[in-house]
């Protein structure tokens, strides 16, 4: 049985060389270890990313909730009940130089009623009986009304200063894209939306 049991030095350095052989585990070990580190500042540069993303998506949405609310908070006055074939009482606010002075420009007739201009700021020829002119309400309200000045009121003497209107208002159309002034040496402005197109008739002066 001696004769084939190892010498005890042999068996020594056999586990010596196997020690000697395990040795190129560390950098394994080591490969293990920083594997998850890389893969850490991966995943916080994608967390980054991500957090930087929502944000600006976050911002986006609120300027277009906020845009659509201010838009909405504007045009609410003018476009609630604002329909063609509708009937309103409205009060304007003018001067009695605003029957030369306000002026639109449009190419098309609505409902017979025309615009003093056309589109190229030539002036309509012959020019139409009922022609269109801009006016603001008190609540700040724009429109295009013909006839104010044909009111039996508004051909008496006039306030010197500005003074109000009330009048029935029948909207009979809407018009886009039309150029408004309020002063004859001004240029014509074009409106960046629909603006509504009637009568003004049984005006009156609030006394």
């Amino acid at each position: 049985m001696s004769s084939h049991s190892a010498p005890p030095g042999l068996a020594a350095g056999g586990q010596e060389e196997g020690r000697q052989e395990a040795q190129p585990l560390p950098p394994s070990s080591e490969r293990s270890i920083l594997q998850p580190d890389a893969a850490s500042q991966l995943f916080r540069c994608n967390a980054l990313l991500l957090s930087f993303l929502t944000f600006w998506l976050i911002v986006f949405g609120v300027w277009v909730v906020s845009a659509g609310s201010r838009y909405r908070e504007e045009y609410a006055q003018v476009t609630e009940g604002w329909h063609v074939g509708s009937t309103r009482m409205v009060e304007l606010t003018v001067v009695k130089e605003d029957k030369q002075r306000l002026a639109c420009a449009f190419d098309h007739p609505i409902a017979g009623l025309r615009c003093g201009y056309q589109r190229d700021r030539r002036e309509v020829a012959p020019p139409s009986p009922r022609v269109l002119q801009p006016y603001n309400t008190v609540a700040n309200e724009l429109l295009l009304g013909a006839g104010l000045w044909d009111s039996p009121d508004l051909k008496e003497p006039l306030p010197s200063q500005r003074f109000t209107v009330v009048c029935n208002y029948h909207v009979l159309g809407v018009a886009k894209s039309v150029g408004i002034r309020f002063d004859p040496t001004a240029a014509f402005s074009p409106l960046g939306r629909t603006v509504a197109a009637g009568t003004l008739t049984d005006c009156v002066i609030p006394r």
